[in-house]
């Protein structure tokens, strides 16, 4: 149950969306830090005492949420290529 109620307030208290800063992109709360690259980081085998020795000012908690909120958030990849061509 501690684990729902901090799946529920985590993402309130750590994560931020502003379209002013990374393009509105899911950020740690005070920080240009994007959720994403941190995922990034614990999926390759990095702990997150890893991700806070690069990062002192961040609490341990905002960094779980980021992983948190990004593995329940998955980003959207845009279409590339020429979408206009027929490729047919």
């Amino acid at each position: 149950m501690d684990r729902a109620e901090s799946y529920r307030t985590a993402p309130d208290k750590f994560i931020l969306h502003d379209d002013a800063i990374k393009g509105g992109t899911a950020i740690i709360r005070g920080t240009r830090m994007t959720v994403y690259p941190v995922l990034g980081r614990i999926d390759h085998g990095e702990k997150v005492d890893d991700v806070l020795g690069d990062n002192l000012d961040i609490p341990s908690e905002a960094i779980e949420a980021a992983v948190t909120y990004a593995r329940t958030h998955p980003l959207v990849e845009r279409r590339g290529g020429k979408p206009w061509s027929d490729t047919a």
